[in-house]
């Protein structure tokens, strides 16, 4: 099909698809390569709607991320409201409890004895936050009366320091006010703030200490994720006995909110803060809850969307590439099928399990490919077996090149020798008089050594090309019984073998006993004849390891290589053939650089059984 065939095949008749308007927009918007393409435009399709979905998912997890998000700090805002309502009613209470115990006429008589006592009844009705009741004398800081004994007669600067600032508030106040702590002092173990309420009549003040430890731990009991802080107008922990330097929160936008009495958010790096004022005082109660517990409804409803986005997505390609795939499968392959016939292959499968237009289709051009190949079954067949007897001998000299080149190149050398030692031998044969016997033995035995060599060599690339097969048949074989078994094929009288344990694994037995027998000529070819060769099983697999000098670090990747070896009468194929058959079976090796001396590891061999171990000596 040429350029201008491909133009005019997009052409329509008027009053079809391509004659609309919609056929015309579509045609000036997409790319030709993509119009020419119903896959493409499908994929297209199916992107656009992907799109959509996780635009619109994307915009909902937003919105419900920012809706879940607020109704939390709405929440935690709540919290901090209903805790600092607690404090202010905690205040209020011993503030009523030091004014009603200021209130009495008792004062009026400067009877110590019925002003004790008058303080000690206070206490036994007042609640279970208030510890001690006092009466001091603001002019001279002297405790007159107080339900703890020890405490009267003493002064206020030397007993309490904390009371001198709520007494100072109530005296300078005056009109019945009731002075209070800036912050929590600590005795006893007690986390105490003292109340003072200057007397209706006399002028003594009475001071009420409460315990806010108690009441302040309860505020937390409802919210276990939720810590709660209180903090005075510098931003100082009220009931902290020990602070020593203000919250980070004073100076916040957040803070001076709550000062000015109303409730705030302030967000900072792990966690969220609201912070609210205690009615009556220049106190704000600050919540903190950690981001990830407070807003892990957020996270969850997130993971929900997402999950909810991928499942569509999903879906929608699944059925997408269901539907979309099946047309399109079928219309690439009419497409190749009709390209072959094109090309004179008329032996091509049209048949199809489709019903509908497609299928009809395929049916169609099927009745017109049976008619034609009536006509030139016979030539089409002879040119098919041509062809293909002209593939299978191009691939039979392949690798008939590939195996001349490997053997050509390692027989070369050897066989140069023996030709040299031949062209010598026959020149002192020529000269009879001169040849002596010891003359033509040595060059005999070279001649003897390069044929050997060559020998090795072809049974080695014979042995290359045979064990490389897949491993089809095996058998159940003990580890310890074909280490045994090679040891004895190969010439090592004075090295040791030593098997620390065995199992049994399913292997082609003879091809597992050649590698053995590989592995241990080498241990014995570059570690010396003493040496000595433990085999042992790895949770999957096993090892063959020599005491020997090991192998160098920058030769341990090329020891696998075809032709690698560093011994000069080596063929360089021992550990090849071991890689050859080890991969045959599936398995891997590996050069355990770690190990003192060359270990060689087989994994990937399976489950296995343990026997007792054994010991072997050459013989």
């Amino acid at each position: 099909m040429t350029e201008n065939d491909g133009e005019q095949s997009e052409r329509r008749a008027p009053g079809g698809d391509g004659g609309s308007l919609w056929g015309s927009v579509v045609r000036t918007a997409l790319p030709r390569t993509i119009r020419r393409s119903y896959a493409a435009k499908f994929a297209l399709a199916i992107v656009l709607v992907v799109l959509l979905i996780v635009g619109i998912g994307a915009l909902s997890y937003v919105q419900i991320q920012g809706i879940i998000e607020e109704d939390a700090e709405n929440s935690l805002r709540s919290t901090a409201t209903v805790q600092a309502d607690s404090v202010s009613e905690w205040i209020s209470g011993m503030q009523s409890q030091a004014g009603g115990i200021a209130a009495a006429d008792v004062y009026a008589t400067g009877d110590q004895v019925r002003i004790r006592r008058h303080l000690t009844d206070s206490l036994a009705w007042a609640s279970s936050d208030v510890t001690a009741v006092h009466y001091v004398d603001p002019q001279t800081g002297e405790i007159v009366a107080s339900t703890k004994g020890d405490y009267a007669g003493r002064q206020v600067t030397s007993a309490a320091p904390a009371w001198q600032e709520p007494i100072g508030e109530a005296i300078g106040e005056g009109n019945g006010s009731v002075g209070m702590s800036d912050s929590a002092y600590e005795q006893n173990g007690r986390l105490l703030m003292a109340f003072a309420r200057e007397t209706r009549v006399g002028d003594g003040v009475v001071v009420v200490v409460g315990d806010a430890r108690q009441d302040f731990e309860q505020l937390h009991e409802s919210q276990p994720i939720v810590t709660t802080r209180l903090l005075n107008a510098e931003g100082y922990d009220v009931f902290s006995s020990r602070g020593i330097r203000p919250s980070p929160l004073a100076g916040t936008e957040a803070f001076e909110s709550a000062q000015a009495g109303g409730t705030a958010i302030h967000q900072r790096e792990d966690d969220v803060v609201s912070v609210a004022p205690v009615e009556n005082t220049n106190w704000v109660v600050v919540t903190a809850a950690p981001k990830d517990r407070l807003y892990q409804a957020s996270e969850t409803v997130g993971r929900n969307v997402a999950v909810l986005v991928t499942s569509a997505v999903a879906i929608l390609g699944v059925v997408g590439f269901g539907l979309g795939l099946g047309t399109v499968r079928s219309l690439r392959r009419l497409r190749e099928r009709t390209g072959e016939m094109e090309e004179g292959n008329l032996d091509v499968d049209l048949s199809t399990t489709r019903e509908d237009e497609l299928g009809r289709l395929f049916v169609a051009f099927g009745h017109m490919r049976d008619a034609l190949r009536e006509q030139i079954r016979e030539a089409e067949a002879a040119r098919e077996r041509a062809e293909a007897s002209r593939r299978e001998l191009a691939r039979q000299n392949e690798r008939l090149d590939q195996f001349a080149s490997t053997v050509s190149h390692d027989l070369r050398n050897p066989l140069n020798v023996a030709d040299g030692q031949l062209e010598l031998l026959a020149t002192r044969v020529n000269d009879a008089e001169t040849v002596a016997v010891g003359e033509v033995r040595p060059r005999l035995e070279k001649i003897s050594d390069a044929h050997d060599r060559m020998a090795a060599i072809i049974d080695d690339v014979l042995a290359l090309a045979r064990e490389g097969a897949s491993v089809d048949d095996t058998e159940t074989v003990d580890l310890e019984s074909v280490a045994n078994d090679a040891w004895e094929n190969v010439e090592a009288d004075e090295a040791w073998l030593w098997v620390d344990d065995t199992r049994s694994i399913e292997a082609d037995r003879a091809r597992l006993l050649r590698a053995f027998e590989n592995l241990i000529r080498n241990s014995v070819e570059h570690a010396g004849p003493e040496v000595t060769i433990e085999v042992g099983a790895t949770e999957d697999g096993f090892y063959l390891a020599d005491d020997g000098p090991g192998i160098p670090p920058e030769e341990v990747e090329d020891v696998f290589e075809y032709g690698h070896t560093t011994e000069e009468d080596g063929t360089g194929f021992g550990l090849a053939i071991v890689e050859t058959v080890v991969t045959a079976h599936g398995w891997e090796i590996d050069v355990d650089e770690s190990h003192d001396g060359a270990k060689f590891v087989v994994s990937g061999v399976g489950p296995v059984q343990e026997t007792a171990p054994g010991v072997a000596e050459s013989e």
